[in-house]
């Protein structure tokens, strides 16, 4: 037995046990890559360092004995800082995006290549599902959102970018009034927040403040909700649909106090203290308070969308008493600009042979090249990206790895780019005695994970590929048709 201190606690650790084992029995989470307990210590990502106070010393807790006497913190400043330093490395190295960039540049996030899935899939009331939760006014959209999106659409580079709004708009127009676009909310506080002024900024917050379990009052000076709108001719922007969006706030809970200019109809005070937060959509000046935010309106209205759900992110972390650092940040790793010698490499398993613009919905939707990744949750690397500050986009200091193209091995996908070469793999298809498996080939940074002999890679994998798959810490390894969901 090895009598030692992990952090403030001490333990006896067992016989031949190491750090990472000792750290779990104290009950402290040491972040891993590239350890697997059926595999063992790989030592290849270094990402599990730790410090023994008593030495001085850092190492993996992977690989490294427990011994008497020793005193490891296993999360201070020196030791945080290392592992951000191993991660960077890593990210400098890795040629992936976690999200596709149409997503990345929507100021409403709206999870374009899911949506695109199920329209592809077939699956309308999912895809008109997801448009809505994200966009709130996604028919409303469809005919006036000026598409940044599909400026960053990759499919552009081959022929013509996805006509994501018009996608999202005729989907959510069929399925207006679909139950399936009915969102659910989380349970009810005892909090009210007030919304002063009915344009989309406004009621998208106050749509996201009713998600998030409070109520929520509306109010606006004009006879009707997002007046501004209304005056744009038909032809543009059918009343109907506009009307039918306005409704489902309403119908979500929305209470709407029309004909009332907070400030002249009603004391800007009384509306102050009947709300256990405030959120100002309009011109209206406020003074500043920690219980007032703001959900700016823009002419660009799907940025007005984006501004009212951010303000209502605010709100919420605020009522819960949640310092407003604690929104999270997703990281987001990104490719970039593919180079003209690139694209034929990126385009292997990805490009639909579709080319130009097809006139229905599941033809379009088939010709997305979904540039995001498939498994986006648990994704360790990600992850730790997000826990140690690397984000939310890290700044690479050395050239990006050329794209390498996909390989397909039945319902497996590997994408050499997003390989830490960690060598799980490697283990695991030895330990299940694969004919081929896979391995190592090259050196230093040009080093990659292969199937020898140039085979395919489902023959390398050969029934561990599921295993694999599950295994992988990144996205390298994933299944062709399941996208991980929250």
């Amino acid at each position: 037995m090895a009598h030692l201190k992990i952090n403030t606690t001490e333990i006896e650790a067992g016989e031949g046990a190491t750090v990472l084992d000792a750290a779990q029995q104290a009950g402290v989470e040491i972040p891993t890559l590239c350890y697997l307990k059926q595999t063992g210590a790989m030592t290849s990502c270094m990402v599990c360092v730790v410090k023994d106070l008593t030495s001085g010393r850092m190492f993996p807790a992977c690989s490294t004995k427990a011994l008497n006497g020793m005193h490891i913190d296993t999360h201070g400043e020196a030791v945080c800082e290392a592992r951000r330093e191993i991660l960077r490395l890593l990210l400098n190295e890795h040629v992936g995006d976690c999200e596709g960039p149409c997503s990345s540049i929507c100021p409403a996030a709206l999870n374009i290549p899911r949506m695109l899935r199920y329209i592809a899939a077939g699956d309308l009331d999912a895809a008109a599902h997801i448009a809505k939760r994200d966009l709130i006014f996604p028919a409303t959209l469809g005919r006036l959102c000026t598409a940044p999106c599909e400026k960053t659409c990759r499919r552009g580079s081959y022929d013509t970018p996805i006509t994501i709004r018009r996608l999202h708009g005729e989907i959510s127009e069929k399925y207006l009034n679909n139950p399936a676009l009915s969102i659910e909310c989380l349970p009810k506080t005892d909090k009210t927040v007030a919304v002063i002024g009915s344009g989309i900024a406004g009621l998208s917050a106050a749509w996201m403040c009713l998600v998030a379990g409070h109520a929520c009052r509306v109010y606006e000076k004009a006879a009707v909700a997002c007046p501004a709108l209304r005056t744009l001719p038909p032809e543009k922007l059918p009343p109907e649909i506009l009307e039918a969006e306005i409704a489902s706030v309403r119908d979500l809970g929305v209470d709407f106090v029309l004909n009332c200019e907070v400030g002249v109809d009603l004391p800007l005070e009384k509306v102050e203290q009947e709300s256990d937060a405030l959120i100002v959509a309009c011109a209206l000046h406020v003074s500043p308070s920690e219980k007032v935010f703001t959900a700016q309106e823009d002419t660009m209205l799907v940025r007005a969308v984006g501004h009212g759900k951010a303000a209502a992110r605010r709100v919420d972390a605020f009522l819960r008493g949640l310092p407003q650092n604690a929104i999270p940040q997703p990281f987001n790793s990104q490719i970039g600009r593919l180079h003209a010698e690139e694209k034929d490499s990126y385009a292997v398993e990805r490009l639909n042979k579709i080319d130009s613009t097809p006139e229905s919905l599941h033809d379009e939707a088939v010709r997305c090249l979904h540039c995001d990744c498939l498994k986006p949750i648990s994704c360790k690397l990600r992850q730790y990206a997000e826990e140690y500050g690397l984000g939310p986009r890290l700044k690479r200091t050395m050239a990006r790895t050329p794209v390498n193209p996909i390989q397909c091995g039945g319902e497996v996908l590997f994408e050499p780019g997003k390989c830490i070469k960690c060598g799980i793999c490697i283990e695991i298809t030895r330990n299940a005695g694969e004919e081929l498996g896979v391995t190592f080939e090259g050196r230093g940074i040009d080093s990659r994970v292969c199937v020898p002999f140039g085979e395919a890679l489902a023959r390398g994998l050969g029934k561990s590929a599921l295993e694999c798959v599950r295994a992988c810490p990144t996205g390298a390894l994933s299944l062709r048709n399941e996208e991980e969901t929250q």
